[in-house]
């Protein structure tokens, strides 16, 4: 229960911090999140894991608001309202990825950055997610679903 004595350092906090998606509830998760269940490239990649990270790096986790925006983003785009989606993706690019009192509560920041960079190859900007996905390699270059993401859109740039 959610109260409005603020002092109760017992009540639950009024959001979530993480969502998490297992293997088994992959269809009910955005697409782009399907490359997180399957981080790791090669088999010499998967065997630099540990037993722990065996376990969730078939998960997919990602921050809760970066998430919210980036299925704000969605929505407004099926729906036909460019300027709520033009928000959204603004939202999800300053407010909650590039601003520094963010990045305290951030704690899956590579996967943040690898849904702003499905955002620019959704409006077309090949470039500008090839440069997210290379920043979220920079922030955690093994097992991340980034590689992934490279590969995929330099094809879409080598076939244009």
């Amino acid at each position: 229960m959610i109260s409005d004595n603020c002092d109760n350092i017992l009540s639950e906090q009024p959001f979530a911090l993480c969502v998490r998606f297992i293997r088994q509830e992959a269809h009910c998760a955005p697409y782009i999140l399907w490359f997180e269940m399957n981080r790791g490239m090669t088999e010499e990649k998967v065997a630099q894991r540990n037993s722990t990270e065996k376990l969730w790096m078939v998960n997919a986790e990602v921050d809760a608001r970066p998430f919210l925006h980036y299925l704000q983003y969605l929505t407004y785009g099926g729906l036909g309202e460019r300027n709520k989606q033009l928000h959204a993706f603004e939202k999800l690019r300053s407010s909650c990825i590039f601003d520094p009192r963010n990045l305290i509560n951030m704690h899956h920041l590579e996967t943040a950055l690898n849904l702003l960079g499905h955002c620019y190859e959704m409006e077309g900007d090949y470039q500008r997610a090839l440069y997210y996905y290379e920043i979220s390699l920079q922030c955690e270059n093994t097992n991340n679903a980034a590689n992934w993401h490279v590969q995929r859109v330099q094809r879409l740039i080598s076939s244009s």
